[in-house]
């Protein structure tokens, strides 16, 4: 029993020499630090482009998501607006990689819905290169 506890201090003792090293090294401290600093920028970050998310695919889902079943779309529209949860994972898709085509060959999608393209280029705009921005602004100043 006390031979394993001798040998559970060393290994502590170890690991506390290391950060004493770390420490010494004031370079690796500056970038851990500052990792640490990014990482609590990129949490809050992500918290608000989680709220953006959720705001914009509830405006979606309650209007563009209710369309008539005599649109043409009917089927494109229900598969990515039907439900908050689908218009939050479209959005997500659009605000990683923006494709706005991928609407456009939708039998016109885009254009006998002009209200959900004033939208998606908005999104894509403020959400995709605005929340971009804003990450890069909020890492630097950290």
């Amino acid at each position: 029993g006390s031979f394993a506890t001798i040998f559970r201090m060393l290994r502590l003792l170890r690991i506390l020499r290391f950060f004493r090293i770390a420490r010494s090294l004031k370079q690796l401290y500056l970038i851990a630090y500052g990792f640490l600093e990014a990482a609590h920028a990129i949490f809050w970050v992500t918290i608000f482009m989680n709220f953006a998310l959720y705001v914009c695919s509830v405006i979606l889902a309650r209007t563009i998501g209710r369309c008539d079943e005599a649109d043409p779309n009917y089927h494109f529209i229900r598969e990515h607006f039907g439900s908050v949860l689908r218009s939050m994972l479209s959005l997500f898709e659009l605000m990683a990689s923006p494709d706005l085509p991928k609407y456009q060959e939708q039998n016109n999608l885009l254009w006998t819905h002009p209200g959900l393209l004033i939208f998606l280029c908005g999104f894509v705009i403020f959400g995709s290169f605005g929340l971009i921005a804003l990450l890069t602004g909020v890492i630097s100043e950290s």
